[in-house]
């Protein structure tokens, strides 16, 4: 283990420790290479791959299985809570995926990058792509999440709208994307659900028959 991995590993369970005990059994679905402080337990694919995530994945000394978020090995509510966090946005089956969050948990967080985010890392000009995020997730009426396949037409869509031609204006003046996220407020950049008992879902599309 790197230096800088035995470091961060130290203060993921000093921060454990000064919370106190906890009896919650929570987990992390594709918990990567950031697991959530308060996880007990780690869900991850392909853990030798790091081309979809920002770094190396890190266990910190916690069971980590190797499973889908569309198949997950567990009983019905088994946890009390499950963080979902840029995970919903690369599955080919993001029905399958919610209904597995609500098997297995009794309570959940969902993030994901927001349209407005993808959109901004999709158009052909600024040469930049998250090509596999497979969907732009978005909370539609009575906060429904919400699935709409990412493709070439939809990107165009929002980039045709008279608000996507505003948000391109703002990408363009920008040399890094990044510096949007000190500078917008963080329910533009991402989409964020937290949940209890159930959420609803929505799926426009199947992603299989509208890639870009």
């Amino acid at each position: 283990m790197s230096l800088s991995g035995a470091i961060r590993r130290w203060k993921f369970h000093l921060r454990r420790r000064l919370r106190g005990p906890s009896h919650r059994r929570v987990l992390d679905v594709g918990s990567g290479h950031r697991p959530h402080e308060d996880a007990t337990h780690l869900v991850d694919l392909l853990p030798e791959d790091d081309s979809e995530r920002g770094k190396p994945i890190q266990q910190l000394g916690l069971p980590l299985l190797l499973a889908t978020v569309e198949a997950l090995p567990f009983k019905d509510k088994t946890f009390d809570y499950v963080y979902a966090s840029h995970v919903l946005e690369h599955t080919l089956d993001p029905e399958s995926a919610c209904r597995e969050l609500m098997r297995i948990a009794r309570a959940g967080y969902i993030e994901t990058p927001s349209p407005f985010y993808e959109q901004g890392y999709n158009y052909p000009a600024l040469e930049r792509g998250w090509s596999f995020h497979r969907w732009f997730v978005y909370l539609g009426e009575g906060d429904t999440l919400t699935f709409e396949p990412k493709t070439g037409q939809t990107i165009d869509d929002f980039c045709e709208c008279r608000h996507g031609q505003f948000i391109k204006r703002i990408y363009e003046s920008m040399k890094d994307l990044n510096q949007l996220q000190g500078v917008l407020p963080r329910e533009c950049s991402y989409t964020v659900l937290h949940w209890k008992d159930e959420f609803k879902f929505a799926v426009k599309g199947n992603v299989e028959l509208h890639r870009c």
